[in-house]
């Protein structure tokens, strides 16, 4: 009896996670779900945030893809997009040393179309690069405060460190649920790129996050300063904190439902053999 309830505890704690997997997913339905098939709707949606979106890129931290001959390839922008791009590339004559991560929550007929869109951009005049205004007055005392959660966002968003590390910030006070943000500065190129990816973040993960809670201006400055603190700072290890508080308290029902049942049972042994 005892294994019987301990297996269905146990299909019920599988049950719950994978309908929290399948809700997370209802919840991030995709752009051509909601907004039609339009490759430009794509793209606003997934590349504007750092290509712009008239294709001019930000000066220094992503390239221009308007005039750009490698956005006229399709199966070279499809490759792109599926499996994303880091190291020094060559695009105009300028040297751009930021990552693109991979975009893999798009169907078919998005890819499509926005490969398709991206070429339309490359086949046109290429619009002289605007470099985006860097975040005035940033704090990143203030910052680090945002990232970890004790000082909250004007609209409520979620805290950085309960899906990422970053620097000395992971075990005991960040998340291994996201990529560790230690050298995300760099990576973006500074403080444009990172500021305009804080402020329209492409990821699939972030974007039902913030969508509806998008970041001041000013936690924007902030949370880039810290950020810029933390390039050469040695990341902190250590196991997950909310796996291991999961995994407690996994534990500690199936041990509560194995002392129930244990109980009821020694109850009544010792009451037969006080009988005899």
């Amino acid at each position: 009896m005892r294994s019987v309830v301990m297996l269905g505890v146990g299909g019920l704690l599988f049950i719950a996670l994978m309908a929290a997997a399948a809700a997370q997913e209802v919840g991030s339905p995709s752009v051509l779900a909601l907004q039609g098939s339009d490759g430009a709707v794509v793209y606003q949606a997934k590349c504007a945030s750092c290509h712009q979106a008239d294709g001019s890129g930000i000066a220094g931290a992503f390239p221009p893809l308007a005039g750009n001959p490698n956005a006229a390839d399709g199966a070279y922008v499809e490759s792109v997009i599926l499996e994303g791009l880091s190291g020094p590339i060559d695009v105009l004559g300028v040297t751009y040393d930021t990552m693109m991560p991979a975009v893999t929550d798009l169907s078919s007929d998005e890819l499509a179309a926005v490969v398709a869109y991206v070429g339309t951009l490359a086949g046109g005049d290429q619009p002289v690069p605007t470099t985006a205004a860097p975040p005035s007055g940033g704090d990143s005392v203030h910052g680090e405060k945002l990232f970890r959660g004790t000082a909250g966002f004007a609209a409520g968003g979620a805290a950085c460190a309960a899906c990422h590390s970053a620097g000395d910030i992971g075990f005991g006070g960040g998340s291994g649920l996201g990529p560790d943000l230690s050298d995300v500065f760099d990576r973006f190129g500074g403080e444009a790129g990172l500021g305009g990816w804080l402020g329209a973040p492409a990821a699939a993960a972030m974007q039902p996050l913030y969508d509806d809670k998008p970041l001041t201006d000013g936690e924007i400055a902030d949370l880039t300063a810290f950020l810029a603190t933390t390039t050469n700072v040695e990341p902190a290890g250590g196991i997950d904190v909310v796996l291991i508080g999961a995994i407690v308290v996994m534990l500690l029902l199936l041990g509560f439902m194995a002392w129930r049942i244990k109980g009821p049972n020694e109850t009544y042994n010792q009451r037969l053999r006080s009988k005899q």
